[in-house]
């Protein structure tokens, strides 16, 4: 029984895989958005002629900054919800398996470690 508690729980974190998947792939699109921004502005050559950078390129690099930032909180969350359920889902194979193996066919808990426990001093 507990082997197949275990192989329901495999069978639904790989169902996690493609939104993990999905995950990494925006992770390497935000490190690509920061490493963007994080390059120091340089100007051209037209011609003969040098054309340092402009406010536009400025504030184009500031943008990809902001929403690589946005886009990791999005991340953050994102991650925090699959954390969740997997905790959940592994709580509710612990669950499972403390009810199969905690009760003793009469609906009282057993526990195991009660012959070695002290008499109460009263």
């Amino acid at each position: 029984m507990n082997d197949n508690l275990m192989l329901d729980y495999m069978l639904e974190m790989s169902a996690m895989r493609p939104e993990q998947e999905e995950m990494k792939r925006r992770q390497a699109m935000v490190e690509a958005l920061r490493g963007n921004a994080m390059k120091p502005l340089e100007g051209q050559m037209v011609g003969k002629h040098y054309v340092a950078p402009g406010i536009a390129n400025a504030i184009a690099q500031m943008g990809s900054a902001y929403m690589a930032g946005q886009q990791q909180k999005g991340l953050d969350t994102q991650a925090q919800q699959i954390n969740a359920a997997q905790r959940q889902r592994l709580e509710e194979l612990r669950r499972k398996r403390g009810m199969g193996q905690g009760t003793m066919g009469t609906g009282t808990s057993y526990n195991p470690y009660d012959q070695f426990a002290y008499p109460s001093e009263t």
